[in-house]
């Protein structure tokens, strides 16, 4: 087994990373550092829109990023342009160099109509460890876990756009089993979800990031922490 530091960050959508929280991470060495979904978006254009020259800005970010802060980043995910179509995208960049890109396949309803969905799954490798990544809805359709059991993945990183219910802490821990512990042990592997902190941009998200393995939640954001903003670092082993 090896031990491994990941860092979830739990902040508001299309926020700057604050040089306390580049320090923070600078401190704890983290491995991974990976962003919720539609993190890097420019505001002025929303989740559903991009431009050529946004896109460049955002990838310039997430590389200085990964290489300063020596790390592996999972980018939560952007809008990315292809081909005249507007996919939404997670990608991996390790220490400066971009590793590749995963485009979500399981859209949610807003989406529909606006973004295409992606056609393929994918891996990554860093310090040895086979790692995926699936976005938001991709969880609820098993084959996104068998898939990722198949490509030999250790740990799947999970950027989530988390919609503000009103339910009591027993349903939300249910789940989170019923869901995330399920899928953990479908792909053997361990879980890790990261979502954004509500904000004035999006006032309707809860953030409920979490790490599951295939025998229970190891972490998860407390119900009274839905609307903090914070940088969780936990140590899984694979």
């Amino acid at each position: 087994m090896t031990t491994i530091t990941t860092a979830l960050y739990q902040y508001p959508l299309g926020t700057q990373m604050t040089h306390e929280s580049a320090a923070l991470i600078k401190e704890k060495k983290p491995h991974f550092l990976c962003f919720p979904e539609y993190f890097f978006v420019n505001r002025s254009l929303g989740n559903h829109s991009q431009t050529p020259h946004n896109m460049r800005r955002q990838h310039t970010r997430l590389s200085i990023m990964s290489r300063e802060l020596d790390t592996v980043v999972i980018g939560g995910t952007m809008p990315e342009l292809a081909d005249g179509l507007l996919y939404n995208t997670t990608y991996v960049y390790d220490r400066g160099e971009q590793l590749g890109y995963y485009r979500k396949r399981t859209l949610f309803f807003a989406e529909e109509g606006k973004i295409t969905p992606g056609d393929e799954f994918k891996v990554f490798e860093a310090y040895g460890i086979r790692f995926g990544v699936l976005i938001c809805a991709d969880v609820f359709k098993d084959e996104s876990f068998l898939a990722m059991k198949e490509m030999g993945a250790q740990v799947i990183f999970i950027p989530t756009f988390s919609l503000k219910r009103e339910e009591t802490a027993e349903e939300k821990f249910k789940r989170d089993t019923d869901i995330f512990v399920r899928g953990a042990q479908l792909a053997e592997a361990v879980l890790v979800k990261v979502c954004g902190v509500k904000s004035p941009y999006k006032d309707f998200l809860q953030a409920r990031s979490l790490v599951a393995t295939k025998d229970k939640v190891q972490y998860r954001v407390q119900p009274d922490e839905e609307d903090t903003s914070m940088i969780i670092f936990q140590n899984i082993e694979v």
